[in-house]
């Protein structure tokens, strides 16, 4: 019975003690993400002053700074937006680690002096006393000042963080996006399946150009189309030793699903729709070293999983592990080949604006 209780009593003290726990900058820190995310900018700017007071890495208090300035413009605190992003700027003028930009810095001060006349404004009106009551039903007079730009903009994260490369400014989930455009080049190895005959690994690559639309805070639909190319060398049937190159050219309608993994990360799921052309295949292993005419064309269907990483917000490192091709048989082809398959893995650069 004793035991019994002595575990009861230690299940209801956990979560005090844990809660008792003293709580340290990055702690404060996210407690003021959150907040800024909620727009409780004046509870933003409580947990990032005290994040600030508990931060023991130097390179990291200015990051502290500029989120009071950004909490406190958002709620139209002027005089006191325009004191700390002043106070960050004196900070950063010391840090070496990781200084300032010139456009960065430029930013900030442009928007320190459209901060100065609604400061004066707001100071003027905390300053004035009130001439008049108001009857039942009367509106109060205008003049209420606000501070120019009402976009709510992100925070900075401290260094060591996940910060953007340019700036240090994390970007919410929907300007992490593309808006405009996606562009993906990539290269790597495939393998072909063609009836019995045997092939080796084969160097491929694609190009990628896809419009984007943002359906949910996380989930982006790119439309738009591809390119594939994979080179097959064969050996000229009756002359050993003598190499020629086919080529396997895909053109598709191109649609993907982009899903926000976490901050930076993206994973794609895509489906391409198009044709499929086998150009310089005549009297090769593929034909039965029978002579063609022309392109071998047949439909093309392609699956694929592929994911990036943004080193900037513009460019993107993108792996795809996995891709799977299908094209049914070309009358031309040797009678074994019942469609051509090719699985494919791919590296490259992506571009995205």
């Amino acid at each position: 019975m004793r035991q019994r209780i002595t575990f009861v009593c230690a299940a209801l003290l956990a979560p005090a003690l844990a809660f008792a726990q003293p709580k340290t900058a990055d702690d404060y820190y996210k407690d003021g993400e959150t907040q800024y995310n909620l727009g409780n900018f004046p509870g933003a700017v409580e947990a990032f002053k005290k994040g600030f007071e508990l931060e023991p890495v130097e390179s990291k208090k200015a990051a502290y700074l500029y989120n009071v300035a950004q909490a406190y413009r958002q709620n139209k605190d002027c005089g006191n937006a325009q004191f700390f992003y002043k106070r960050y700027l004196a900070l950063k003028e010391n840090d070496t680690k990781k200084p300032l930009k010139p456009e960065k810095r430029q930013e900030i001060e442009d928007r320190i002096k459209e901060l100065d006349e609604c400061a004066k404004q707001q100071e003027a009106i905390r300053n004035k006393p009130p001439d008049q009551n108001l009857t039942p039903g009367e509106d109060p007079p205008d003049g209420d000042p606000k501070p120019p730009g009402d976009k709510v903009v992100g925070v900075i994260t401290p260094p060591g963080g996940d910060e953007d490369e340019e700036d240090g400014v994390t970007k919410s989930a929907a300007n992490d996006n593309p808006r405009v455009i996606t562009l993906r080049l990539t290269g790597g190895a495939g393998r072909l399946t063609a009836g019995d005959l045997p092939i080796p690994t084969l160097a491929t690559g694609a190009l990628f150009a896809a419009y984007p639309i943002t359906v949910a805070d996380k989930l982006v639909v790119e439309v738009g189309a591809a390119f594939t190319y994979t080179r097959v060398p064969f050996e000229m049937a009756g002359a050993p030793g003598t190499n020629k190159n086919a080529s396997l050219v895909a053109v598709m309608a191109n649609v993907g699903a982009v899903y926000q993994v976490i901050p930076k990360l993206h994973a794609r799921l895509e489906l391409g729709v198009g044709g499929l052309f086998f150009l310089g295949a005549s009297e090769s292993p593929f034909t039965d070293n029978q002579e063609t005419t022309g392109a071998l064309g047949m439909a093309h269907v392609r699956v694929g999983i592929s994911a990036d990483y943004a080193v900037t917000p513009n460019f993107v490192i993108t792996a795809a592990p996995f891709a799977f091709s299908y094209s049914p048989p070309k009358e031309g082809l040797r009678k074994d080949i019942e469609s051509l398959n090719e699985i494919d893995f791919m590296v490259g650069l992506g571009y995205r604006m």
